[in-house]
């Protein structure tokens, strides 16, 4: 009997737990609609019944009964009577004023492009590539507005991480200078530029996800030492010398050739002995039922892009090498989905 491995468990396939694939997607869209309506925010106070919830939202009371129920049901509120509260778990990440709220994640991992696009997937599969007229692999495609908007859930913790990993490299360092290649919301790149007191951190991606990058660095006190440069990574001068590169989540949009070609182009504008980081999920270091996440995005990979990839932490480094990089160790951290390759130009 095929076997499924959830959260580290594993449970025998069955009837069950086929009918709970089957209408996964319900989840999605009860969890969508509460986010949207803020509904959350409506019970921050306290319980509340379902015409009091509908007054504070301007829903119908009706609408408002059989989604509180849902999601009820769903164990996202604790229902006693007509009344409905928050658990706790619940009002932490749901709730727009906890310091930990996390709903905005949901324009990403579930992403209408996303919805539109993965409704025929078998398609994609006879393809072998994407039916878009503007793949991921655009600056321009509109998920990565998105995705810097709201980044995910490891989005922070990522960044952290590789700063911890360059901090001894970086040392006593007075300045830093920073490439952020396909920055997205920038989170990388400005965790490494807060490893010296001074250097410029510039950001490469599309026009509008550059905009929201730009915020992105204000809020984060580094106005004064970002610069941004709005079009494709292969295409627009990259400027430099740099000490350190990273590419965040960038290169499982393409095959190994494009990669490289991409690499070749930042080895050139790091200083020597610069480091370059890429940062990511992977596939292929642990078995299938041990990285979910990671297949789910290659299938949209599959379904966004002409050739794109997951790739392995060992594909990272056969990459690097042939971009003339050396040294490269790879690093992961418990409990942390993405893994870090770091490499040395000589």
């Amino acid at each position: 009997m095929a076997d499924d491995r959830t959260n580290g468990e594993i449970r025998s396939f069955d009837r069950a737990r086929l009918l709970e694939m089957m209408t996964a997607f319900k989840a999605t869209y009860l969890i969508r609609a509460a986010v949207d309506l803020r509904l959350f925010d409506a019970l921050a106070d306290g319980p509340a019944d379902p015409d009091t919830v509908a007054a504070v939202l301007g829903t119908s009371p009706r609408g408002t009964r059989i989604l509180l129920r849902a999601l009820a049901a769903a164990d996202l509120l604790d229902m006693d009577g007509e009344e409905f509260a928050l658990p706790q778990g619940v009002r932490e990440l749901l709730v727009t004023s906890s310091p930990a709220y996390s709903g905005g994640v949901v324009r990403v991992a579930a992403s209408d492009l996303e919805w539109d696009t993965m409704r025929d997937l078998a398609q994609a599969v006879r393809r072998g590539g994407t039916g878009l007229n503007t793949g991921a692999q655009s600056p321009d495609f509109p998920y990565w507005v998105d995705f810097a908007r709201y980044q995910t859930l490891a989005t922070r913790p990522g960044a952290a991480f590789v700063a911890d990993l360059l901090r001894p490299w970086a040392g006593d360092r007075s300045r830093l200078d920073v490439l952020d290649v396909g920055c997205g919301h920038g989170m990388f790149g400005f965790a490494l530029a807060e490893l010296a007191d001074s250097g410029l951190v510039c950001g490469v991606d599309g026009a509008a996800v550059v905009e929201v990058a730009a915020r992105n660095c204000e809020q984060r006190g580094l106005r004064d030492r970002c610069r941004f440069i709005a079009g494709d990574a292969f295409e627009v001068p990259l400027g430099g010398p740099y000490d350190v590169a990273v590419l965040g989540n960038v290169l499982f949009q393409f095959p190994f050739e494009r990669a490289v070609e991409l690499l070749r182009r930042v080895h050139e504008a790091l200083r020597p002995q610069g480091r370059v980081v890429l940062a990511g999920f992977t596939t292929g270091d642990t078995p299938p039922r041990d990285s979910y996440h990671a297949h789910m995005l290659e299938l949209l990979m599959l379904a966004w892009t002409g050739a794109g990839e997951l790739h392995s932490t060992g594909m990272y480094q056969k990459i690097l090498a042939s971009s003339g990089f050396v040294d490269s160790e790879v690093h992961s951290r418990p409990g942390l989905p993405l893994r870090v390759v770091v490499a040395r130009r000589p």
